[in-house]
């Protein structure tokens, strides 16, 4: 178990002014506030690049979304987006990507003004598309997102047509000659064209484990700062493994803070006995808050029903295909009781009697007014325990449906 620095001592010294002037009254509230607040974290990404390079793809596919569905970008083959169009992500309203107009239509010529028409103030960074060549569009578009002082990311689209080309023209074809080829090229022309040397994403938007997708969702996670980098993480699908990993980084943040308000809403509650050491001892949690953040873990790694539905369905395959996936995974995974009924047992099993001896040194030093607050520190270590345990058996879990998600992509295109 790792310390208990999740509560950061502005954190600590907020709760302790609260208990000071208002006693325990308000503050499971305001912790739960704080615990929100990614929510009401704007962050605004524009899709940039000439016409038909695959933004509207691209938007789709970060979002979890086809062609088909409510709500997607329409996709095209000529110049489909006419004005910047807003694209809310479905699961966090505050994400917006924004697929702005091709640089070089007769509605938006390539000159001066191309970036104040679309707005550029208000995009937290750009994204660059280009597709099988490096045009001059690029460069001119990438040299006046430099001189804005704006972050971008450049991104080479339809890596898979540049594949297929090669494949049925080369007779020494092999991808990582295809990848670096194309790299080559656009470096060269980032030196021709006096840009800054960045890196170069190859992706296919229909396909999220091919060449550099992964890579790319990774460095825009590290670029953020951290108040927007955990929205965009929440808000992401797990559709890469460093984005699962991000995702429990930051649900191990939200672990103490959660035992914290359970063992303060669980006060005067009726009490559920833990044997311990052929004795008994006490504790009061909110077991419906609790249960309420387990499913919120659920749904971050994409576990719960309704996501396992929906990925059965966009993979042509069934939900018992990623159940079978999930055999010999965590135990809440492989019970079919519900999250409160699961918790209710763990609590009175082994768990409990283990969060009481591992009850680190660090909880009096980041949390010294603990008993004040929950009746005793067992109440926090097995709320505390519980959940941190979770997290990690469930983060095994949604690699596990990744590694399945990638094997039946994997079959469909063989």
């Amino acid at each position: 178990m790792d310390t208990f620095e999740d509560i950061s001592q502005d954190e600590i010294d907020e709760i302790r002014r609260h208990v000071d002037e208002h006693g325990l009254s308000g503050l499971p509230g305001i912790v739960q506030d704080k615990m929100k607040d990614w929510r009401n974290v704007p962050l605004s990404i524009a899709v940039v690049g000439e016409a038909a390079v695959g933004k509207s793809s691209f938007i789709n596919s970060i979002r979890g979304l086809t062609a088909d569905d409510e709500g997607s970008a329409a996709v095209g083959t000529g110049d489909t987006t006419q004005e910047p169009t807003m694209y809310r992500h479905p699961y966090n309203e505050k994400l917006v990507f924004w697929d702005l107009p091709g640089v070089g239509t007769p509605r938006f010529p390539q000159d001066e003004w191309y970036l104040g028409r679309v707005g550029y103030s208000k995009y937290d960074f750009f994204l660059l598309l280009s597709d099988d060549r490096f045009t001059s569009k690029d460069i001119w578009l990438a040299r006046e997102i430099e001189s804005l002082k704006k972050d971008y990311f450049f991104i080479r689209t339809k890596i898979d047509d540049a594949m297929e080309s090669a494949e049925n023209s080369e007779r020494d074809f092999s991808e990582g000659k295809v990848l670096e080829r194309i790299k080559k090229n656009c470096y060269d022309n980032f030196k021709a064209g006096q840009l800054a040397q960045r890196a170069v994403y190859c992706i296919d938007c229909y396909d999220k484990f091919k060449w550099d997708y992964t890579e790319l969702m990774e460095d825009i996670l590290v670029s953020l700062p951290e108040l927007k980098r955990n929205a965009l993480v929440l808000s992401l699908s797990p559709l890469t493994k460093g984005v699962i990993k991000s995702k429990t980084m930051i649900l191990k943040t939200r672990a103490t803070k959660m035992a914290l308000v359970s063992g303060i809403q669980g006060a005067g509650t009726s009490l559920i006995p833990i044997p311990l050491l052929g004795g008994a001892i006490s504790v009061s949690l909110d077991i419906a808050l609790l249960a309420a953040e387990v499913t919120f873990y659920l749904k971050q790694y994409g576990l719960d029903d309704e996501s396992l539905q929906e990925l059965s369905s966009r993979t042509n395959t069934t939900v018992e295909y990623y159940r079978d996936a999930l055999k010999g995974g965590s135990a809440i995974m492989a019970s079919r009781q519900s999250v409160k009924t699961y918790l209710m047992n763990a609590i009175k099993s082994e768990a409990a009697e283990q969060a009481l001896k591992r009850i680190p040194i660090e909880m009096c030093r980041f949390i010294p007014f603990v008993n004040a607050l929950v009746g005793g520190a067992a109440n926090f270590a097995t709320a505390y325990y519980m959940l941190y345990q979770m997290i990690d058996d469930l983060e095994k879990d949604a690699m596990k449906v990744l590694d399945a998600l990638i094997q039946a992509t994997s079959s469909e295109v063989d």
